[in-house]
């Protein structure tokens, strides 16, 4: 509602171009994007620890349709204020929760920007997503050094 997680989305996938994204913002996708092979769901938190309006109507899609997302790896990156403690970064969290009751695998845990911690969120963002492409890459091609990784991932960037 605000942009910060469209921000942060866009900054993943700028500095990541040696793999190819596609960013859809959520009000213009239906169920059947959560079903690419490799997700990053980047989500605010707005109301009483919702997922923002925006991203409602595709929520409330999978949730009634509980589509078979068993072959999908994702990970999420959950904003929010601690200010609100009782539904701090939530909208993330039931991403999280809805995903794997879908059968996706979450690769890493749960990447948590607090707004009022201050700093950039982008840059740990952007740490946290190449921990999550070095996962990825360590689940489809085995156990490699990071140099190795790294020239794989270049070598089979079409896979992500």
């Amino acid at each position: 509602m605000t942009g910060t997680a469209e921000m942060i989305a866009e900054d993943i996938q700028t500095s990541n171009s040696a793999h190819e994204w596609s960013l859809v913002l959520a009000e213009h996708a239906d169920a059947s994007v959560l079903s690419t092979r490799n997700l990053i769901v980047v989500s605010s938190t707005y109301g009483n620890g919702e997922v923002p309006d925006p991203g409602k109507p595709l929520f409330e899609a999978v949730s009634a349709s509980k589509p078979n997302l068993s072959g999908v790896r994702y990970g999420v990156i959950s904003l929010g204020d601690s200010g609100y403690k009782d539904t701090f970064a939530n909208g993330g969290r039931l991403w999280d929760t809805l995903l794997q009751s879908c059968g996706a695998s979450r690769l890493e845990e749960t990447l948590v920007l607090d707004a009022s911690e201050g700093g950039n969120m982008s840059e740990v963002a952007l740490s946290w997503s190449a921990q999550w492409l070095s996962r990825i890459a360590e689940v489809e091609f085995g156990s490699l050094g990071s140099a190795d990784q790294e020239n794989v991932l270049k070598l089979n960037s079409e896979n992500l």
